[in-house]
Order: C-alpha cells, then structure tokens, then sequence
C-alpha cells in the first residue's frame, strides 16, 4: 500500500511517543526522532494494527510497494527501529518478532483524530443496579412486548410496587438493539419542576443551564436511537408529561419508559399499570412450596434470608400475613424483611398491625397502595433508635449519592464522625439507604420515598433550617478544598470528583438567598462554585449566578476584598462570552484588574490581563493587545511566575501575526507547538478560558494556511479539535472549531468538510448557550451556501458581516470582507463586492491588520477588471503579489499570481504573469487538491 493511500490524519501514541503518520513525525517527549522513512512506514503498518500480528510479506507490501525488495531489508529496518524507539525500561519492548511468520506492536496504543461525530458518554449506557425480580417475568416480558408498539410507555402503580425495578429490568433486555444505548433519569432527585429538563440534560452529559434546555435536548437527541428512562415522575407530573410529550412528538428515534404514580396523560401515550407481587390469601397456605409460590412471600423470605433468618414450616401462616398486611408492596416488604430475623415472624407481624395508621389523604389522588407505603415508611422510622432517626432526616438533604465523607461534613454537628459513620452503617443495614460502588467506593443513596417521608419529617421537626446550613457550608467547604486542588489535579480527575455537585450547589446558593436568609453564605459559595462552572463550560451559570453574587455584595461591607476580586474577575470572563465586546467587556476587566492590582494578586493580574487580551484580539484590537502583554511580561519575571508565559506567548504571536510579522509569528507558534506536543490531560483548564494545547493549535493552523503549508494547515486544526474533544472542553471545543478548522478548511475549499463543522460548532454553541459563536456559524453557513449557488447567501453573508461589526466580534473581520467580496464576485454582485473591498481596505489600514493586505488588494484588482480598468487591475494584482511577497504570506500570493495570469492570458499580455505563476506554484506541496492549487495547475496545465 502506498503512503500516500494510508494516511488519515490520525495519530498514535504509545509510552512518552507521538507519531503522526502524515508528517512522517516521530517525537519522544515532544523531541523528534531520527530515523529512515521506510521504518517509518513499517510502524505506521504496525501501529495501525496493536496487537495484531502483520506477516512479513504485508509489511513490505507496505513500505515498498511496487518494489521487490529482500527480507534482509525488512529486518535491517525493524532493527532501526528498535533502537530508535526510547526505552525506559531494560524490559520494555514495543516490537515483538514472532518467528518465521511477522512481527506484533505489542505497547499499548492510543489513538487520535480524526474528525468522529460525537457520541453520547459512558454514562448514558450505564442502569442502576437492583437486585433479581421475584415473579415478575410474565409482566417483563408484557412490557418487552408493549415497547415494540410504542414509542412512550408509562408504568403506572402505587409507590413502593416496584416501577423501577421492572422498568429497568425490561430496558436491559430492549437496550441492546438500540444503537445509542439507554439513558436512566431519576426525578426523584429534583423538588423544582422546573429542572426536570436539566436533569435530564445533565444525565446526557449535555449543559443544564441553556436558555432554552428543552431545544439543546432536541438537537442533541436528533437522529439518536436510543432509550429515555424517567423515573420518579409523580411529583413533577405536568412537566414530565410536557417534557415527555415534546420529546416523543419531536424526536421518532426515541423510545421513553416513564414511571409514576399516575399517567403522563401525554399524546400516544400508553400506560401498563403494575400490579403489586401477589400474596396468598387468608388460610390457603398448606405447605412451603404452595407459599413461596406466591411473589410476595418468596420475596419476603428471600430478602430476611440476607439478613440472616432460616425459613421454618411453621412461620408460613406468619410470613403469609405479613405479605398481605403489606399489600405486596414491594418496597414495604424489602423494609420489613430484615426485621424477621431480630424480631421473629410473630413480633414482627404484631408490630405491623400495631404500628400501622393509614397516611390521612389530602384529596382523591391517595390510593390504599400509597397510604400503605407511607405506613410502612412511618413504622420503619419508629423503630429506629433517636438518633439514627435524626441522622435519616438530615440526610434528605442530599438530592443524589453520597458517600462517608458528605455525611461526617454534613452531620458533623450531630455527634462524632465514628457515631455517625455506625448509625450510617444501621439504615443501609435496615435498607433505608440504597448502597452502591463506584470507582471503588461505598456509595449511599435515600430512596426516592425515603427522602421524601425523611425530608417531610426534617421541616415537622423544625430542622431544616439547621440541616440546610450545615448542608451549604460543607458545600463552601468542599468547594474551597476543590479551590485548592484545581491548582493541581488533572482535570479527568478533578471533574470526576466534584462534578456530580452542580445541582447540590445550585440547591444551596437558591436556599442560602431564599429561605436561608444567609446572602453572605450564598455569595461565599458562587465564589467558590466558579472553578467547576469554569471546567464544565457552564458560562451561563457563571454570568446569572456571579451576577446575582455581585448585586449582593454592597449589602455585604463586611466580606473580604478577595471574594470581590474572585466574583469580578468571574464575571469579566463571562461577559467575554456574551456576544458583543462593546465597553461593558473593557469596564468589567479593568475592574477585575484593579482589584487584583490593589491586592497584590499575581495569579489574578494574570487571569484578568490574559482575559482582557483575549477580548481585544476578538476585538481584533491587536496592537493594544500586543502592548498589554508586554507589560505582563514584566510582571511574570518581577515574580517568577512562568507558568503562564506558553499562553502569554501564544497571545504576543497570534497579534503580532494579525500587525502583519507573519514569518516571526509563525515560527514562534511552531516552536510553541513542539514544546507542547502533547494532549496532556493538565490541571487548571480553564485558567486562561482556553486548553493551551488547544489554543495553540486552533491558531497556528490558519497562520500555516497562509503561510502556504496546507496540508499542514488541516492536520493541526484537526488536531486541536480532536484534542479538544478528547478532553471534553466545550470552550475549547468552540474555539477550535470556530476560528481554527473551519477557516482552514473553507480556505482550502473544502466544503462538505466545512459544512460537517460548522454543524458541529452549532450544536456545541446550542449546548452552551455562547453567544460568541452564533454569528461565526452563520456567516460561515451562508458562505458554503453562496459557494454551492445560492444568490441569496450573498445578503445573509453581508447580515453576518453587519452582525461582527456591531457586536464588535472583529477578529478575522478583514478577510470576512473579503470572503464575502469573492462571493459576490462570482455571482456577478459587483457593488456588494465593492463595499466589502472598500471597507475592509478601510478597517486593515485603520487598525494596521496587515496579514491579509495582499487578498484584499487581489479583489480590488479583480473589481477593477470586472470594471473594464484594465491596466489599473494589473497594476493593482502585481502589488498585491509584491505585498504577499513581502509579508510571506504565500497563499495569498499564489492567488494573487493566479488572478493575474488570468487577467494577462484573457488581455493577451506577454508580462511573465504565467512565469511567475509557475514559481510561487512550486512552492506548494502538488499533491495537496486545495482549491487554490488545483486552480493555479488547470491554470498552468492550459494550452
């Protein structure tokens, strides 16, 4: 196979190696590794298959095609290769020989790009874990069926019967034929209606804080053929039906399993109303085999036996009782079982028929089954000790798990840590505590009916003031720890630890400003919630909460100067998001910065220096940016804070590129780039707004377009998106995309590639809710339309150029210009063509953008010709080739050259045009079909 045909743009690493296949790259810690082309080829062979033997005749089919070559040179070429590859260890080896037959790559490879449709997270695959169903694979099997039929199914029953568990049971044997897997919803962790969507966003993985979560839903779902799984509706019903309903109407791919106390009464709903287990009734038991056949009571036997109690013959009557005094309730009957072994059949039948008053009903909606549940629930809280009781009603304060240390943090106040982790131990014991693991904890969690009766008893008590504060003062707490190790966990890590607590979070910022009355605690914790906002791209939330902190803080004289300087900062960094870089961007960092500058704070001056640069290169104010960073310079060497000079770096190169020092700027990135090869998988993300290694590459790659290499130019913007991608930073994910690989790829004329981008790019903006990119994805949307024949793109290309300048989102803004004039030239709009020139010749020379002088010269030549100027259009291509010349701004000289045959071929001019065109073209790399270069060779190639 030739190399030409084998590559894909991806890249494979392996220990501390990288080796990128399309640049015949391989690095070792960033260092390249010298070593022959054709050992290059057999490890791409290699690598491409780990694991896998690949047979010598393979191998040098591989690197030698067409070409006979000995066995002796494949073997001479494997032993280069050996010795090139580091070894860190004596024992490590990365090629195995496998003798007589080939060799194996044998090191562990992971793989890079290129470009994937993203898919939903592991997380959505993933069902809570319930144990075997007793007498329920009739209804399984019902409810299997039904779902082939329907696309919305609500299994309908009293609390406690067992929705869940069969719900669950029947998703797992449908899942498999779904080709996006099953995502599980629980409600019952949510007391506002209103974040029913959220919920369901954040299972999805998707932002909860978008203006309009019912939309992103959509998109995100669109085509998905997958399982919804809403549990727990009956509290939130109107607007779980609502939900449901849209979702159901919207999306034909998507099956949804409600379950609930009550129908969704939604449109083709239908409803399978559960039963509750059956039990025998009064004097049909006869033997051991007659009894457990009955569900309830085989289910009631099974669960004590974990508990430690041996069935007898004679406790049948007993044990026949009991299920029928629970009403085979399920839940009821998993609460009773573990007192049967302590208490005894007979005590414990007694205490039931005691302990049991029926739950007084509000309206027509109780039922005998809820009553039941609610009885249960009751009998089990009088039977714990006080204070196990105590412990249960201030653990209904978390809305999902939790483990250990959340309870010692939580409940400090009630006893010692070793007293509460014993009485923590007693309700998972007593099952009033569901338990799970992960990542090798012990996880807790109240049942949906548990915390519910727990958290009534919690206010009838008058605790829940208490409880509340103790709750959002650990969250303060947690957080400033999380704070603190932001600085130096990686952010795989780091999220996975305190990620699941956004909706905890929001809980005790809306308790600590409402019902709380305890601003100073609400504004404490925003402060400290703004790291995880930051890592999870959740801007929106940064800009309604800090804002509402802010607000807050003048009736808080009292609060340190630094929460201030935190919340400022916070909030200039979301209003860079917001879509219009107008004077509220400049007010809000020059206070950010003042305040960091009044207290001394190096971190914070560089946070909010950077910030401010990042809004005037988006600005496209480039010179005042590269003079803000010069100061910075100073700062980080008067300090010896280096760690941020990589990012001060990239800023001071990308704004002295945009000034017009192309050459410099270039190479600066490129070193930049080699000193930071790897997606590493870094602390701090959010620091800056943007992953460096991101940051880097979004940028660099249209710098290599322009400069000619692009080829080039495509791999590292796809490179940036991938690594983006790869670590899950939607901000970064945007920026890549937005400025870095759809640039590149609509200036080399990639089209379709662009238009899968720009997709991509809507529907992270969708996501997020980043009013930055809106207009980016339509500007560019109405340019691939323009380019496929749409006349009419050429008005929405001039909106979107109207929409930049007003919003003042000028970065790019000249070369806009003159995209949109390329446009319209080819559909004949010479007067939009020309006020696009006019204008953006007007802005480069105002705000000295000089990287792009040399197009925008080309087009005024080009209007010039289409205006009948003849000697005036060459005379203004050959400066605008002189221009390109100077700057080393290649691409553009090649068009400039190519524009300029064309005028002299068409004028009949013998002035070398042709000549000169032939030189800049054998600069480029021939084999690369961007458009510019195929048309400069048709060009060439004409008789």
């Amino acid at each position: 196979m030739a190399w030409s045909d084998s590559t894909d743009g991806r890249i494979f690493c392996f220990g501390e190696c990288r080796f990128i296949p399309d640049r015949q790259l391989l690095l070792h810690r960033g260092v390249p590794i010298h070593v022959g082309s054709r050992a290059l080829d057999l490890l791409h062979a290699l690598v491409r298959r780990p694991g896998d033997l690949v047979r010598k005749d393979e191998l040098i089919r591989f690197a030698w095609p067409n070409i006979f070559v000995h066995e002796a040179n494949l073997k001479v070429n494997i032993a280069a290769l050996r010795r090139a590859l580091p070894r860190g260890q004596p024992d490590l080896n990365y090629i195995a020989t496998v003798p007589g037959r080939g060799y194996r790559f044998v090191a562990p490879v992971r793989v890079l790009g290129p470009l994937v449709e993203a898919v939903l997270p592991d997380a959505v695959r993933e069902l809570p874990v319930v144990p075997a169903l007793i007498g329920r694979d009739e209804i399984t099997a019902e409810i299997v069926d039904t779902l082939a039929e329907t696309r919305l199914l609500t299994i309908v029953g009293p609390a406690g019967v067992g929705k869940t568990s069969i719900a669950i049971a029947a998703v797992r044997q449908v899942r498999e034929r779904l080709k996006d897997g099953v995502c599980f919803v629980d409600l019952a962790a949510i007391e506002d209606p209103h974040l029913v969507a959220p919920a369901i966003a954040i299972a999805l993985g998707l932002d909860s804080n978008l203006v309009n979560v019912l939309a992103g839903l959509v998109e995100m779902l669109r085509d998905r053929d997958m399982l919804l799984v809403l549990d727990n509706c009956e509290h939130v019903l109107s607007v779980a039906a609502a939900v449901a309903d849209h979702l159901n109407h919207a999306l034909p791919g998507l099956l949804i399993v409600a379950t609930s106390r009550e129908p969704l009464r939604c449109r083709r709903e239908s409803t399978y109303r559960l039963a509750p287990l059956r039990y025998p009734s009064e004097g049909s038991e006869t033997d051991t085999a007659a009894a457990m056949s009955f569900p309830a009571v085989e289910l009631l036997v099974r669960r004590a036996e974990i508990h430690g109690y041996r069935l007898n013959q004679t406790d049948l009557p007993v044990l026949a009782a009991i299920s029928r005094r629970l009403d085979g309730i399920a839940l009821a009957i998993e609460l009773a079982a573990p007192r049967l072994f302590v208490d005894g059949p007979a005590a414990l039948l007694s205490l039931l028929e005691h302990s049991f008053e029926p739950l007084a009903s509000q309206g027509d909606a109780a039922t005998p089954r809820h009553m039941t549940l609610m009885a249960t629930l009751d009998w089990s809280y009088r039977l714990l000790p006080q204070h196990e009781a105590r412990l249960l009603r201030h653990l209904s304060v978390f809305t999902g798990t939790f483990v250990l240390e959340d309870v010692a943090g939580v409940c400090s106040h009630l006893a010692a840590v070793e007293d509460v982790a014993a009485w923590l131990e007693s309700l998972a014991a007593r099952s009033l505590l569901a338990v799970s693991y992960h990542a090798g904890r012990r996880r807790y969690r109240l049942l949906d009916s548990t915390r519910s009766f727990a958290g009534e008893r919690l206010r009838s008590n008058g605790e829940q003031q208490t409880a509340m504060a103790a709750y959002a003062r650990y969250l303060l707490v947690l957080f400033e720890q999380a704070e603190v190790e932001w600085d130096w966990r990686t952010r795989e890590d780091w999220t996975a630890r305190y990620g699941h607590w956004g909706i905890d979070l929001r809980r005790a910022i809306d308790w600590s400003f409402g019902d709380g009355n305890d601003v100073e605690l609400g504004v404490r914790v925003t402060a400290a919630a703004v790291p995880l906002w930051g890592e999870l791209s959740s801007i929106s939330e940064i800009r309604t909460r800090v804002g509402k902190a802010l607000d807050a803080l003048d009736s808080l004289p009292g609060l340190r100067p630094m929460l201030r300087m935190k919340l400022v900062a916070a909030h200039a960094q979301s209003v860079n998001f917001s879509g219009n870089l107008g004077p509220e961007v400049q007010t809000a960092w020059q206070e950010a910065l003042r305040l960091a500058e009044e207290l001394g704070q190096v971190e914070y001056r560089l946070r909010t220096t950077i910030g401010w640069v990042g809004a005037k290169t988006f600005a496209g104010r480039h010179r005042e940016a590269v003079s803000m960073l010069a100061g910075l310079r100073s700062i980080i060497d008067a300090e010896s804070e280096h760690s941020a000079a990589p990012d001060i770096t990239r800023l001071e190169l990308i704004n002295r590129f945009y000034c017009g020092e192309i050459k410099g700027a270039v190479a600066g990135l490129r070193l930049l780039a080699r000193e930071h090869a790897m997606v590493a998988n870094r602390s701090r993300t959010s620091r800056f707004q943007l992953d460096r290694f991101v940051g880097i590459r979004s940028y660099l790659g249209p710098m290599l377009w322009v400069i000619g290499e692009h080829h080039q130019a495509l791999s590292v913007a796809q490179e940036g998106v991938a690594a983006a991608a790869a670590i899950d930073h939607k901000i970064s994910h945007m920026h890549s995309l937005g400025l870095g690989a759809i640039s590149v790829s609509t200036w080399c004329g990639f089209f379709d590639l662009a238009q899968d981008q720009v997709r991509m790019l809507a529907a992270q903006t969708g996501f997020c809710q980043v009013d930055t990119w809106p207009p980016f994805v339509r500007f560019y949307q109405s340019t691939i339309d323009a380019t496929g024949g749409d006349s009419d793109a050429i008005d929405r290309m001039r909106e979107g150029i109207d929409e930049f300048r007003a919003r003042d989102l000028r970065i790019h803004f000249p070369i806009h210009l003159a995209m949109l004039a390329q446009a319209a030239l080819s559909h004949g709009r010479i007067d939009a063509a020309r006020a696009a020139v006019e204008e953006a010749l007007d802005y480069a020379e105002d705000r000295g953008e000089r990287w792009c002088t040399a197009e925008l010269l080309r087009l005024h030549g080009m209007l010039r010709w289409r205006e009948g100027d003849v000697p005036k259009a060459h005379e203004v291509l050959r400066e605008a080739v002189r221009v390109a010349r100077q700057y080393g701004a290649l691409s553009f000289e090649l068009r400039a050259a190519t524009s300029l045959a064309e005028l002299s071929l068409q004028t009949g001019r013998r002035d070398g045009a042709m000549t000169q065109l032939a030189a800049v073209y054998q600069q480029f790399d021939s084999s690369f079909q961007s458009a510019d270069v195929v048309a400069a060779r048709r060009l060439l190639e004409s008789p």
